[in-house]
């Protein structure tokens, strides 16, 4: 069947075809299998298999107990299953015998030569000196061990810096310098390569890669005429290209299940190729013809769309549909399934633990089997268009939920409603921003006019996205280990399978015990404790507070390194607006976590030293919007009811970057707080001789440097702090807090809290007392 979003699924009048089920399900397990293991017990495993099915095989022409079929079946899966493993074999030994190894284990810089495999991709997080700037995945041509060049065909990640390396198209060739480390728990991956200075000896790029990364090229600068987020969403949503997408965004996209939309799928090649069908079936063009226009619309996605997991499932598999529409055959969408499985893990099969490629072939699955029956049968209550396109929602939603928590640790519920209201759109964006990136390549003017109208479908999915991930509670927290998606995936069986009173007894009884989690979330007495004043995020070995200034309001001190985090501190908290963020000093423990302090909230200003406006997250906040002011001491603040006085650094101190931090006291009505940044024993010496210094005695202080041994002790006995915060990451390698350090807070301060034990701590006033919520589990 072929509903109107181009999803090909069997038809109501026969029941689905799964025999080629259990030899797709058995490849994939062989192949998990010989990735974890040697390749001569991998060989062996493959030997025994085969065996066991020549054996099954001839048992069947002579038993007639089972029958011929069955043994047949039984054989043919085993010899499925005995191919892909020695052929997984195969790869592991070529990867662990391979040069580029050898000169992991020998150790130091060598010199290689290397092809690109995709394109390099940015990493995550701010860029900071020493850190590598971009991901190049690549399979080396010779490896230089021991002065000799040596021939080597394995797969590496080369950890690079500099805007040379952002141009690489795959196919291209380049020779560098880096020390080979080794690949932990990637078997087929021999190494990772970090590397400096520029790729050297570049090679030309094969003329159709040239031509795929000049069609992705020309769409981005046609899309540079639309505002923010679309102009970053439509190379994403039309060929894959996230480059130039903001964490906030694909963070919506995650957060309402629909990041799947940022790397193209088999979603977007089914409809191209339904597209082209139709027209062509419009036409009445010949079969051959349909068949022809179908095979160059897959032979185009994957060219410039790249060979991504979900898109060589979708292309094997739309090849099958295609020749059997050649041969006058009925295509059964499971049992194309089945052998795109079993092929795709033949030829690659390191796929087998990619959760891309999992996510695709389960999604697919779950469409195959289950929108049939849901869209006919919901179809009496809605249109079928709406009723298709929920069903194809719930269904994809649900076959990949289990793996989801894998890798989210939640469920969320506001995924199904986002995509049912997002889908209709995404196939008139994926036709239309297709078509404007073949305009693109050959009349850029017209397509910077033209992309305005897939630009309004790019804006309703950034819409849907960003109210989706501002919906509270939209997702509820689940176990994240094997376990969690064994226990969600019996749920998930059991509702599909059971029928009448048991299903809704089963319903009514998960419904009632998610409902009551969620009240406890809810209910007054969790978190955050009312009446709060102040609070340490835990963000693991950096520092991010937040001091209250009235409902969903809050100044933030730091933001950590981590976006996540202090996005998730801040949430807890419910604040939506921060009237001032004061980051202390560029180090990536304290304000690398910025986009996370921006994502949803308004932020009209922030505080850092002077010069910071030259940093990365400096530009990051000019790009928001957000006024930065240069910290200078004698500086005062009204934040709410908080008096916030700038007590340092001094005009012209050129002292180190932890001894120039902002340094903030914070007056309120019953309660005062010192905020240190990481200010060590010179700055606190001046602080104490300087002309501040009585305004040092605090109730709460933040305590400088996570606490490390660089502390003056008349520094910390002159703050007389009620309660003392030290912001630490749990088993952090500096030795932070330093036993040095804690026996002197231990002397000066009745409480002395810690995130990495206590969490999140609350400082609450009238009286002074501290809530802590308790350290996250697993960190």
């Amino acid at each position: 069947m072929v509903t109107w979003l181009g999803t090909d699924a069997h038809g109501l009048g026969r029941p689905p075809d799964l025999r080629l089920i259990a030899p797709a399900l058995a490849s994939w397990a062989a192949a998990l299998v010989a990735l974890a293991v040697p390749a001569w017990a991998a060989w062996s495993l493959a030997g025994a298999m085969a065996l066991t099915a020549t054996v099954v095989f001839l048992g069947g022409r002579v038993s007639a107990l089972l029958g011929e079929a069955p043994l047949t079946a039984i054989a043919a899966t085993l010899v499925c299953a005995a191919t892909v493993t020695a052929v997984a074999g195969l790869h592991v030994h070529r990867t662990v015998t391979s040069a580029a190894v050898a000169a992991a284990e020998r150790g130091g810089e060598v010199e290689f030569r290397a092809v690109a495999t995709v394109d390099p991709r940015s990493r995550a997080g701010m860029p900071r000196p020493g850190r590598a700037e971009w991901v190049v995945p690549a399979r080396t041509v010779w490896v230089r061990v021991d002065g000799e060049i040596r021939a080597s065909r394995a797969s590496v990640v080369v950890l690079a810096s500099g805007a040379e390396w952002s141009g690489l198209l795959p196919g291209q060739e380049f020779t560098a310098r880096g020390a080979f480390l080794a690949a932990e728990d990637e078997p087929l991956t021999a190494a990772l390569v970090p590397v400096r200075g520029p790729p050297e000896e570049t090679g030309e790029p094969g003329r159709l890669q040239a031509f795929a990364g000049g069609v992705r090229a020309d769409l981005r600068e046609a899309s540079s005429a639309l505002p923010r987020p679309e102009r970053d969403l439509l190379p994403a949503l039309i060929v894959g290209d996230a480059s130039e997408l903001r964490e906030e965004t694909a963070e919506d996209f995650r957060a309402t299940g629909m990041t799947h939309l940022l790397t193209v799928s088999g979603a977007n090649l089914a409809i191209l190729t339904g597209f082209v069908l139709a027209v062509a079936r419009w036409a009445r063009a010949p079969t051959w013809c349909s068949v022809l226009g179908g095979a160059v619309m897959i032979w185009l996605f994957v060219l410039v769309c790249r060979p991504e997991p979900s898109v060589v499932r979708a292309a094997f598999m739309g090849s099958l549909g295609l020749l059997a529409l050649a041969t006058g055959r009925a295509h059964t969408g499971l049992g194309a399934l089945g052998v795109t499985v079993v092929g795709v893990l033949f030829v690659a099969p390191g796929l087998a633990t990619s959760f891309g490629f999992a996510l695709s072939a389960l999604a697919t699955a779950g469409i195959l089997l289950l929108v049939p029956g849901w869209s006919y049968a919901w179809s009496a209550r809605m249109p079928l268009p709406v009723a298709e396109a929920l069903a194809v929602a719930v269904a994809a939603h649900v076959a990949v939920a289990p793996v989801l928590v894998l890798l989210s640790g939640e469920v969320s519920w506001v995924a199904i409603p986002a995509n049912v209201l997002a889908a209709p759109v995404v196939a008139v964006v994926t036709v239309a921003g297709s078509a404007l990136a073949a305009l693109a390549s050959v009349w850029s003017g017209a397509a910077a006019i033209l992309v305005h109208l897939p630009g309004l479908g790019v804006s309703w999915i950034a819409a849907v996205a960003t109210v989706g991930a501002r919906v509270p509670y939209g997702a509820l927290p689940w176990r994240s280990d094997v376990a969690g998606a064994l226990l969600l995936a019996a749920l998930v069986a059991a509702f599909l399978l059971t029928r009448g009173r048991p299903r809704r007894v089963l319903a009514a009884v998960t419904v009632a015990v998610l409902l009551l989690g969620l009240s406890a979330r809810c209910l007054p007495g969790g978190w955050p404790p009312k009446g709060w004043a102040l609070v340490s995020c835990d963000v693991g070995q950096g520092d991010a507070l937040a001091l209250s200034v009235g409902p969903g309001e809050a100044v933030v001190f730091d933001t950590g390194d981590d976006v996540e985090l202090v996005d998730g501190c801040l949430e807890r908290l419910g604040i939506r607006e921060v009237p001032l963020l004061v980051l202390s000093h560029d180090h990536s423990d304290h304000v690398d976590g910025a986009p996370g302090v921006l994502r949803h909230r308004r932020v009209p200003a922030a505080l850092a030293p002077a010069g910071f406006e030259d940093t990365a997250v400096g530009r990051l906040l000019a790009e928001e919007g957000v006024e930065l002011l240069a910290a200078e001491r004698g500086q005062t603040f009204k934040v709410g009811s908080w008096t916030l006085r700038v007590l340092w650094p001094r005009p012209g101190y050129a002292g180190t970057v932890n001894d120039t931090s902002v340094v903030i006291r914070a007056d309120g009505t019953h309660l005062s707080a010192l905020f240190t940044g990481d200010i060590e024993v010179p700055a606190q010496g001046e602080l104490l001789r300087g002309p501040d210094s009585e305004l040092l005695a605090v109730t709460v202080l933040n305590t400088p440097h996570h606490g490390s041994g660089t502390q003056d002790p008349a520094f910390l006995a002159a703050t007389r702090a009620r309660v003392s915060v030290t912001s630490v990451g749990a088993d952090n390698p500096y030795g932070h807090p330093a036993p040095f350090t804690r026996n002197i807070l231990e002397r000066i301060a009745p409480v002395n809290a810690r995130t990495d034990t206590d969490g999140d701590v609350a400082v609450l006033e009238d009286p002074v007392r501290v809530v802590s919520r308790g350290p996250t589990p697993g960190r």
